[in-house]
């Protein structure tokens, strides 16, 4: 008999703890966010990939290419509103090889920026030659004492070959709790027998004086392409948005590290460290590349991509699309910044945490005009 009163006994309580994590299920409050259009800005009429942080005096720098081979940055005091003048920061430039006398443009593309905790403001960037053969495509860093207005002279971090098909590409920045800086960035040089991908990252425990002689391997995929990463950490792991063609077309995954001795073995395609990034996965046709991530200083996760979604199959006329969640999985709830019509573009896209759950969603798109600018519309995470 008292066998049978505790199964009852057992059976209820179960009972009882399901529908009380029922109820809590059902009352949790979800992520979403609602993007402003009053507060639409075009920060310049033209340019691409552009990059957005707020400074330590409060103004905002964004960073972006011009489209003429150099990278530019525009500062605004109000919050956004108004954007002053370019600000040249890292200007392409002519190279001879001085044994060939061959010679090439070398533009500057992929621009990166973050401000220490000193003040100093970092810019990394991509170099990439316009004629194959003569300058090797590489990771270059410049630094700004003065919130931007001047930069030093640039140092080469890393050099891949000096073909398209092996080079290097889109580098970003994460700074961990003890000051140590990260560098990640795509990296085909070492696989130049193959069309294969891997991400990179290069360390610096001086504020980026000096780095990593050789970088380390993050994540490589076999017979895959592993590209444009962007990290973030919570204190204890570092967690990296990738983007990862093993569907087929490129769709956002993270890869991830413990902080203490990071990336201490490569995540391979069978990793636990790996892990598609969405509740609810795309189709496999569906194209949704180009990933940023940031971590808000409330610890709220968002990733933006570009995505051929309901568009035409043609990755070129794709749109920004951002996903939200409160842990580092799990992103859901989507919402398009821009309204963009399927013969127009909103691509290579980032995020910035403006504090206060406000974000900014910046982009090169031609949404509204003929040529590809830079626009931003800032929106409010909110709960429900």
């Amino acid at each position: 008999m008292q066998y049978f009163e505790r199964l009852i006994f057992l059976s209820v309580f179960l009972l009882m703890v399901l529908s009380c994590e029922n109820r809590e299920n059902h009352n949790e409050k979800d992520y979403y966010i609602e993007w402003d259009n009053t507060s639409l800005v075009c920060i310049s009429d033209e340019g691409g990939y552009p990059r957005l942080i707020r400074l330590n005096d409060d103004s905002l720098l964004a960073v972006f290419e011009n489209r003429r081979g150099d990278v530019v940055i525009k500062k605004s005091y109000d919050d956004g509103l108004t954007w002053n003048n370019l600000i040249a920061s890292f200007e392409a430039f002519n190279f001879i090889d001085a044994n060939t006398g061959e010679e090439t443009r070398v533009n500057i593309a992929n621009p990166e920026i973050i401000q220490l905790r000193d003040g100093d403001l970092l810019l990394a960037v991509n170099l990439r030659p316009r004629k194959e053969g003569v300058y090797p495509y590489s990771i270059a860093l410049k630094r700004s004492r003065d919130n931007g207005f001047t930069w030093s002279d640039a140092d080469i971090l890393f050099q891949a070959a000096d073909i398209f098909s092996n080079g290097c590409w889109e580098p970003s920045f994460l700074q961990l709790p003890d000051g140590t800086l990260h560098i990640y960035f795509a990296n085909e040089y070492p696989y130049q027998e193959s069309d294969e991908q891997e991400i990179s990252v290069l360390t610096s425990t001086d504020n980026g004086f000096t780095w990593d002689i050789e970088p380390k391997t993050v994540s490589f995929r076999k017979g895959h392409r592993d590209g444009m990463p962007v990290g973030v950490h919570d204190g204890e792991s570092i967690y990296v948005v990738i983007e990862d063609n093993v569907s087929g077309q490129f769709k956002p995954w993270i890869v991830s590290s413990s902080i203490n001795n990071s990336w201490e073995n490569p995540v391979l395609f069978d990793s636990s460290y790996r892990y598609t990034t969405l509740r609810e996965n795309l189709p496999d046709t569906v194209y949704a590349g180009a990933p940023y991530m940031i971590r808000t200083n409330n610890g709220v996760y968002l990733i933006s991509y570009q995505t051929t979604e309901n568009r035409s199959s043609n990755w070129e006329l794709s749109t920004m699309e951002v996903v939200i969640s409160d842990k580092p999985y799990d992103f859901r709830n989507p919402t398009q910044p821009f309204d963009v019509p399927v013969n127009k573009e909103a691509k290579w896209n980032s995020l910035s945490d403006l504090g206060n759950n406000r974000v900014a969603a910046i982009a090169s798109t031609n949404f509204s005009s003929e040529k590809i600018g830079v626009w931003m519309i800032k929106g409010e995470i909110v709960s429900k």
